[in-house]
């Protein structure tokens, strides 16, 4: 759907639809500040960054008075009562593509984060983002039903500490301060009287039907390179009405083009902007049915489709245009950059990349994406080394997560590492970071600068009645993948009641990888476990054949291997286990 569309359908002054929770209205003070905040953001081409903090029925009773005159909206949480125009948080990814006016997203049901950057990339220009939360100074202390997808067994949802929540606080009271952002409280403003609501001037942009001035220079780019090209860019900045652009540029060239990403609908976009309909395939399709050919392969979010994958299609076709988001968070355009553009360099060098820097779906400076990047930590990228490190003198240390949580920068740098290091990693894993229960995070740092971390979760000591659960296959209790696969696949039900290590994550800083640090973080890790009690350790993971190699070089069993191929990685699963005396 086109701005233009978008903004036809939400008409100043008239309802376009009943209001969801009675009929209310907003009272004079705060009609007037988001009135104010939608008109600059309308004026600056921005997104608007509405809070309302309070009562479950006053937040919706409140945001329903804003929404009730736009059709365009979506809702997100808490969606009993809104019929067509609501999802599930859980599914949330399925807006992807999608374009609305104003978004409302009701964290009183818990705060997905995933859901949270999702909905944020389907705000146009001119909207607004409206983020209801419970009252202020009470949200960190109560308990987040969404903690349930992170409490482990035995562990309670409801004694998480909500480190992750605080964040989301501090970055909202920074955002507050800003100009686009409204932060309005219960408290000010207690009574929502009865009646009709004016509403301000609506969500416009600029056409993007035509291809901005930065497209245009990539797309002369690509004209004259007859290889590989790669198109990197941030959300909201173009990538995928590109590549229907340059679709449409050698259709008319009178080549044929073939279209691939990790499902249709992600890439909608494309298929609006290439102005007739495109073959399509789904890259694991593609690769089974060997007769498709096509003079161009246009790959879009190439970041969520495994290494293994683009470059097996790189050598079925002669002509390929990668494109995918840096920041994405279905699946880190990091991993992506470092990786995968590394392979291209040993294989085809004469390879060109192509950048799309400026947003184009909303102006530069937008307040929704500054705070969202601020939030969700979605620039987050590996520390910058500052000086010559001395790797006989690094040290190693064992990092509290109330620690990493009260240093913005610390967390960033120690996400960026994460993050930079694994080929998918969403928002959701920042929270893990944060709030998990067992979790240990170990680091071997140089003055302080970061150069290895690790993830390891506790695992076991499960009683003995579900125990017997587990291994008859009838239990599957949350958060000890390790030992339940040992007990169900491996026929092993003696380690349930055992205290087991796993790794959940390990990642060497790009400038000293290949240098030992990863065997030396990881025996330091095998070292305080054991010491801490915990004699057995173990690991999932993708079984590339380098990964395989590096655990087996450090002493541990390969134990199982996946009869599938995993979608992400397009190698089997690995299961690897190392027992001290």
């Amino acid at each position: 759907m086109s701005h233009d569309g978008l903004v036809s359908r939400c008409v100043s002054g008239h309802y376009a639809r009943a209001h969801l929770w009675g009929n209310r209205r907003l009272n004079t003070g705060i009609q007037t500040d988001i009135t104010r905040v939608l008109r600059d953001a309308h004026d600056a081409r921005h997104r608007a960054l509405i809070v309302l903090s309070g009562s479950r029925v006053w937040c919706r009773n409140a945001a329903s008075a804003v929404i009730s005159v736009c059709a365009d909206f979506v809702w997100i949480g808490g969606v009993d009562g809104l019929a067509a125009s609501s999802i599930q948080a859980s599914k949330a990814r399925q807006l992807l593509g999608s374009e609305y006016a104003v978004a409302v997203l009701d964290t009183h049901d818990g705060l997905h984060p995933d859901a949270l950057a999702a909905v944020c990339g389907t705000v146009v220009a001119g909207g607004a983002l409206i983020l209801l939360t419970p009252p202020w100074q009470q949200w960190s202390g109560l308990s987040d039903p969404d903690y349930e997808r992170l409490a482990s067994y035995p562990h309670d949802w409801r004694e998480l500490p909500q480190r992750f929540i605080s964040h989301v606080q501090k970055s909202l009271e920074i955002a507050a301060q800003q100009t686009g952002c409204l932060h309005l409280h219960e408290s000010d403003y207690p009574v929502i009287p009865v009646s009709s609501l004016p509403w301000p001037v609506l969500p416009s942009s600029v056409s993007v039907n035509k291809p901005s001035t930065e497209q245009k220079y990539c797309l002369a780019q690509l004209a004259t390179h007859a290889g590989v090209s790669v198109l990197l860019a941030g959300r909201g900045h173009g990538k995928s009405a590109f590549l229907g652009f340059a679709a449409r540029q050698y259709l008319t060239q009178g080549q044929t083009v073939l279209l691939v990403a990790p499902s249709r609908a992600a890439a909608a976009s494309v298929f609006r902007h290439a102005g007739s309909e495109l073959p399509f395939s789904a890259p694991d399709m593609l690769l089974q049915d060997e007769s498709v050919t096509a003079d161009i392969l246009l790959i879009d979010e190439a970041a969520a489709i495994s290494q293994p994958m683009l470059l097996a299609l790189l050598q079925r076709f002669r002509r390929v245009v990668f494109a995918t988001t840096t920041d994405g968070y279905e699946g880190t355009g990091q991993g992506f950059v470092l990786r995968f553009l590394r392979a291209l360099n040993e294989r085809y060098p004469d390879w060109q990349q192509l950048n799309l820097d400026a947003p184009v779906r909303w102006a530069a400076n937008d307040p929704l994406e500054n705070w969202l990047y601020r939030a969700l930590l979605l620039d987050a990228q590996e520390p910058v080394i500052q000086d010559d490190i001395d790797l006989s003198a690094v040290v190693f240390e064992r990092v509290e997560q109330s620690i990493i949580a009260e240093n913005a920068v610390f967390l960033k740098d120690i996400y960026g590492l994460l993050r930079s290091a694994h080929y998918r990693t969403t928002p959701d894993d920042l929270r893990f970071l944060l709030d998990a229960p067992q979790l240990s995070l170990y680091r071997l740092a140089y003055e302080a600068q970061t150069i290895a971390v690790a993830l390891i979760v506790e695992e076991g000591s499960i009683d003995e009645a579900m125990s017997i659960e587990i291994a008859a296959g009838r239990r599957r209790p949350r958060g000890h993948l390790l030992v339940q696969t040992l007990a169900v696949h491996n026929h092993q039900p003696q380690y349930l009641q055992q205290r087991v290590a796993r790794v959940v994550r390990i990642a060497v800083h790009t400038q000293y990888q290949q240098r030992g640090l990863g065997s030396q973080l990881l025996q330091k890790i095998i070292e305080d476990q054991k010491k801490n009690g915990v004699k057995i350790i173990g690991s999932s993971f993708s079984a590339a054949p380098d990964v395989l190699a590096f655990w087996q070089r450090n002493g541990f069993d390969l134990l199982r291997v996946g009869h599938r191929r995993q979608a992400a990685s397009a190698a089997p699963s690995a299961l690897v286990l190392r027992e001290e005396e």
